[in-house]
């Protein structure tokens, strides 16, 4: 295991208010994924995360709360509403646990559904923000991180423990969040206010 915090998959500028989309999971899937997220808070080397922050991330857009103006936020609250509108609910098999190099997680092989969802968010977000900045890329695959690597450690024990955990859970895409998300290194975790959240078209 090692620190997420201190790798290139955290390169932000800044660490409070950076803005994002995000799926959030309903009761039902933190339920299923718990004893994770157990597992995880019972190895010394990775912060579990807790139901109240778990979440999957559609897009992080290259702004932050600080730079920019109640106007655009409401812009892009309007420009969400109407992805989400023209979006039918869906939901995502997920499996796992997944042990890597930075933490653990579920996840799922990318679709068509998710693709279409986070290619209309990422769009918006370029009508309302610009294309100054250049978006990050999007992630490699729908995914709910459980814990995050805080420190070096071998994870073998860790392995082990989820080894014996199988945690099928489907992630419901029936809104979309969006947040200005703070990270705490120290204590190895995402937290967020939300801006705004826009309910998806039945299924």
């Amino acid at each position: 295991m090692r620190n997420f915090f201190d790798s290139p998959h955290l390169d932000w500028p800044q660490l409070r208010g950076s803005l994002h989309v995000y799926v959030l999971p309903d009761p039902g899937f933190c339920a299923a994924v718990q004893s994770v997220v157990d597992a995880v808070g019972a190895f010394d080397g990775c912060a579990a995360v807790i139901p109240r922050w778990q979440h999957a991330t559609v897009t992080r857009i290259p702004w932050w709360r600080s730079e920019v103006g109640e106007d655009a936020l409401e812009r892009f609250g309007a420009a969400l509403a109407a992805v989400a509108a023209d979006t039918t609910a869906f939901g995502i098999p997920m499996q796992g646990p997944w042990l890597h190099e930075y933490g653990v997680g579920v996840a799922a092989p990318e679709d068509a559904q998710w693709k279409r969802l986070y290619t209309a968010t990422r769009d918006a977000a370029v009508r309302v923000f610009g294309a100054e900045r250049a978006l990050p890329a999007p992630p490699p695959m729908p995914h709910v991180s459980l814990g995050y690597g805080i420190a070096e450690r071998d994870s073998a024990s860790l392995a082990q423990a989820l080894s014996t955990i199988d945690t099928p859970a489907t992630l419901t895409v029936d809104a979309l969040h969006f947040l200005s998300v703070d990270v705490d290194i120290e204590g190895g975790s995402f937290t967020w206010d939300a801006l705004s959240s826009h309910t998806v078209g039945p299924s």
